[in-house]
C-alpha cells in the first residue's frame, strides 16, 4: 500500500513539473489548459503566479488540495477568477500589497493591514465604510448579517448612519448592492393621538423619559389640538397609544346614574358591589358612592366616568332572574302497639279487713284492697278494660273476695304526610302544619300576704305540635341542589306525666344533603321493635298445676314503629316550568279531594261539595263566581265577583 501511494505521488509531481515547464514557455496572453485532480494547493498557487505574473506570500497555515475540471482553455484573467474561487472554497483570501499579495485565512485577514496600492482587485480582503441615507443601521444590519460568511465582520458606528464591513471584494459588491436597495426613503405613517384630559406636553415628557423612541422616529406635540403626533414604526405607535390611554384619565370628573333592579334587593346588592370595587382598588374609597333606594328598589350610583360602565355591567350581571326550587317531602310513619293482661286476686275478709290471699299491683288494674275498700265505702272504682269477674261478701264484713281480669288490646296508627314548598335559590322556606297546644309552665295561687289567694294565675306556653319543614336550597352549576334541612314531626301521646301535663313525641332531622334535580333522597329512617312484660307471683303456690294461675298476675306489651322521610327537589327556572308543575300538582290534589269527599245520598241535609276547585287547566277558576255553592245562588245571596281577567284574557 505504501508503495502504491509513493508511486502516485511521483506521477503527480512529474505531471506538475511538466505542466509548470509548459506554462513557463507560454506568453502571458496565451491560452492555458488546466485539468487538475487532488493537486497540492501550494503548487496551484505557484502555477497561478507564473501565469499571471503576480507575487504571493503564503501563510504557513495554507494547506490543502484542489481539483479543477476545465476541458477548454482559459485566459490568464479567467485563470485568476478560478484561483479566487479555489481560495474562497478553502476559506482563504488575498490581501493585496505593492510588491506582493498575501494569501491568509479569512478569519485572520481582518487583523492584517492592506498594502498601499490604489487599484485593489475584487478578490482581495477589504474593509469599507458604508454610509446610509434613509434606513437605520440597526434595521439594515438585522437583514444583512445572516447573509455574510462567518469570517466577515459588520459593525455599526454609534451615533451615526455608518456601517463598517470587512469581507472579500466580491462580497462587498453583493452586500453594497443589497444595502443600496434597502436604503431608500420610505413613507413612515404618521398618527395623531388626541388627549381629552391629560396635557399633551406632559405626556410627551413621560414618553421621552422612557427612551422608547428609536432612531429615525419622532414624537411631537400639537398644542392647538392637545395631541401627540407620532412618526415611526408600528411598535412605537402601539406603545405610545397604550401609554397615552393610561395617562389620559379624567381627574375629579364624576357622574351619577340610577339603575332600577328587577330581581335583586337594592340594599344587599349595593353592599356587594361596593365591597367588590374597594377590594379591587382601595383608592376608590370615597370616590364611588352607591345608595340603595328601597321604595323603588333602585341603586343611585356616583362614580368617576371611567368606572361607571364597569359598575353598570356588574349590576346587570347580578340582577338576574333567580331560580326557584320546589321541595317535595314524603313522611311515612306506622305504629302498632299490643298489650295483654291476666290477673287473679283473692283474699279472706274479717271485719272488713283482708286477712289473707293473693294480691297483685298491675298496670291499669286496681288492687283487691282498693276494690274492697271502695265497695265497703259505697264508692265507684274503675277496674280497667277487658273481661272481669269479681265477688265480695254480701254484708261486706266477713267472707271471701275475689277478682279476675283479662284483656288483650292492639292499637295501630298510620301517618302519611306529603308537604311541598317552593322557594327561591338560597332563601329559607318553612311550612308548618300543626296544632298550637298550650302547656302550663307554672301557677301561682297567692300573691298577697294574707291567707286568701289574691289574683291567682297560671303561666302557659304554646307550642306547635304537628309537621314542620324548613329548607334552604342552593342550586349548583351542574344542576345539583344542596339543601340545609330541618324536619320535625311531633304529636300528642294522650298520656300525662307525673308532674302534670301531656307528653308529646317528637321526631326531628337536621341535616345537609346534596341531590340532583328531580332525584329522591332518603333523609332518615327508623325501625323500632320493642316488647316488655311484668310478672308477679306467689312463690311455690304459683307453680301448682291449674290452681297456680290463681297465685300469679302477668301482663305483656309489644310495639313496632316504622318512620321514613323522603325528599325530592325540582329546579324551576322558567315560567313554563312553574305552570307545568302547578297544573300537575293541582290535578293530583283535585283527584285526591274527590276520592275522600263524602257521598251525597240526596236526602236532607245535603252533603256539600268538598272537592278541590282548581283542576290546573284554568288559573282563574278559584276566583270565579261559578264556584259559589248552589244553595247560596238559589237563595239570591250576593254572588262573588265575576271571573278575574289578566292581560285581557
Amino acid at each position: 500500500m505504501n508503495r502504491l501511494v509513493t508511486a502516485r505521488a511521483h506521477v503527480l509531481a512529474l505531471f506538475l513539473a511538466l505542466g509548470l515547464s509548459a506554462l513557463m514557455a507560454i506568453p502571458a496572453s496565451a491560452q492555458v489548459r488546466l485539468d487538475l485532480r487532488d493537486a497540492d494547493l501550494r503548487s496551484f498557487v505557484e502555477i497561478v503566479a507564473e501565469t499571471t505574473g503576480r507575487n504571493y506570500v503564503l501563510d504557513p497555515n495554507v494547506r490543502g488540495t484542489v481539483t479543477i475540471l476545465a476541458p477548454g482553455t482559459l485566459t490568464p484573467d479567467e485563470l485568476y477568477e478560478v484561483f479566487l474561487s479555489v481560495l474562497e472554497l478553502n476559506r482563504l483570501t488575498i490581501i493585496e500589497g505593492v510588491g506582493s499579495d498575501k494569501i491568509v485565512a479569512m478569519n485572520s485577514a481582518r487583523e492584517m493591514s492592506p498594502g498601499s496600492r490604489l487599484g485593489v482587485a475584487d478578490g482581495s480582503y477589504q474593509t469599507r465604510v458604508i454610509e446610509l441615507q434613509n434606513a437605520t443601521p440597526a434595521e439594515v444590519t438585522e437583514v444583512v448579517r445572516p447573509l455574510l460568511p462567518a469570517e466577515a465582520v459588520m459593525s455599526i458606528v454609534p451615533g451615526s448612519n455608518l456601517i463598517i464591513l470587512s469581507d472579500r471584494g466580491q462580497n462587498h459588491r453583493r452586500i453594497e448592492g443589497l444595502i443600496k436597495r434597502l436604503d431608500k426613503p420610505s413613507e413612515k405613517p404618521i398618527e395623531m393621538i388626541r388627549l381629552r384630559n391629560a396635557n399633551a406636553a406632559e405626556v410627551l415628557q413621560v414618553v421621552q423619559a422612557m427612551n422608547i423612541v428609536p432612531e429615525g422616529a419622532s414624537v411631537t406635540v400639537d398644542r392647538r389640538s392637545n395631541a401627540l403626533v407620532i412618526s415611526g414604526p408600528d411598535q412605537l405607535r402601539q406603545q405610545v397609544r397604550a401609554l397615552a390611554s393610561r395617562l389620559d384619565t379624567q381627574r375629579n370628573n364624576t357622574v351619577s346614574t340610577a339603575i332600577g333592579l328587577n330581581y335583586a334587593e337594592a340594599a344587599t346588592l349595593a353592599d356587594i358591589v361596593l365591597r367588590s370595587l374597594q377590594s379591587e382598588n382601595p383608592q376608590t374609597e370615597g370616590q364611588i358612592h352607591i345608595v340603595p333606594e328601597p321604595q323603588t328598589n333602585s341603586l343611585l350610583i356616583t362614580a368617576p366616568q371611567d368606572r361607571i360602565d364597569d359598575i353598570q355591567n356588574m349590576v346587570k350581571y347580578l340582577d338576574r332572574r333567580p331560580t326557584q326550587v320546589l321541595v317535595e317531602a314524603v313522611i311515612f310513619e306506622m305504629t302498632v302497639e299490643g298489650f295483654s293482661d291476666l290477673t287473679a286476686q283473692f283474699g279472706g275478709i274479717v271485719n272488713q279487713a283482708i286477712v289473707g290471699g293473693a294480691q297483685f299491683s298491675m298496670q291499669g288494674r286496681p288492687t283487691l284492697t282498693s276494690l274492697v275498700s271502695a265497695i265497703v265505702n259505697e264508692q265507684t272504682v274503675d277496674v280497667g278494660n277487658g273481661g272481669i269477674l269479681a265477688g265480695v261478701p254480701r254484708n261486706g264484713s266477713n267472707g271471701i273476695a275475689g277478682f279476675l281480669a283479662a284483656v288483650a288490646t292492639q292499637q295501630s296508627t298510620r301517618l302519611l304526610s306529603t308537604p311541598s314548598i317552593m322557594t327561591l335559590n338560597n332563601k329559607e322556606a318553612e311550612i308548618v302544619v300543626a296544632q298550637n297546644v298550650p302547656f302550663v309552665t307554672g301557677s301561682f295561687t297567692s300573691t298577697g300576704s294574707g291567707s286568701n289567694p289574691e289574683n291567682p294565675f297560671q303561666t302557659v306556653e304554646r307550642q306547635d305540635v304537628g309537621l314542620t319543614l324548613a329548607v334552604t336550597p342552593q342550586i349548583n352549576a351542574d344542576r345539583t341542589v344542596k339543601m340545609l334541612i330541618n324536619q320535625e314531626v311531633s304529636n300528642l301521646t294522650r298520656t300525662t306525666s307525673a308532674s302534670g301535663g301531656e307528653i308529646t313525641s317528637k321526631r326531628a332531622i337536621s341535616t345537609t344533603v346534596l341531590v340532583r334535580d328531580g332525584n329522591v333522597v332518603m333523609l332518615g329512617g327508623l325501625l323500632e321493635n320493642g316488647s316488655g312484660s311484668a310478672n308477679q307471683r306467689v312463690p311455690g303456690l304459683s307453680k301448682i298445676p291449674l290452681l297456680g294461675g290463681l297465685f300469679r298476675g302477668k301482663n305483656a306489651s309489644k310495639n313496632q314503629r316504622v318512620l321514613l322521610v323522603l325528599l325530592r327537589p325540582q329546579v324551576v327556572a322558567t315560567d313554563a316550568e312553574a305552570r307545568k308543575l302547578t297544573r300537575q300538582i293541582s290535578r293530583e290534589a283535585k283527584a285526591a279531594s274527590q276520592t275522600i269527599a263524602p257521598m251525597d245520598d240526596g236526602q236532607y241535609p245535603r252533603t256539600p261539595r268538598g272537592s278541590f276547585p282548581f283542576d290546573g287547566a284554568d288559573l282563574n277558576q278559584p276566583f270565579d263566581a261559578g264556584f259559589v255553592d248552589d244553595i247560596a245562588q238559589s237563595r239570591n245571596y250576593p254572588p262573588l265577583p265575576s271571573r278575574l281577567r289578566f292581560n285581557g284574557n
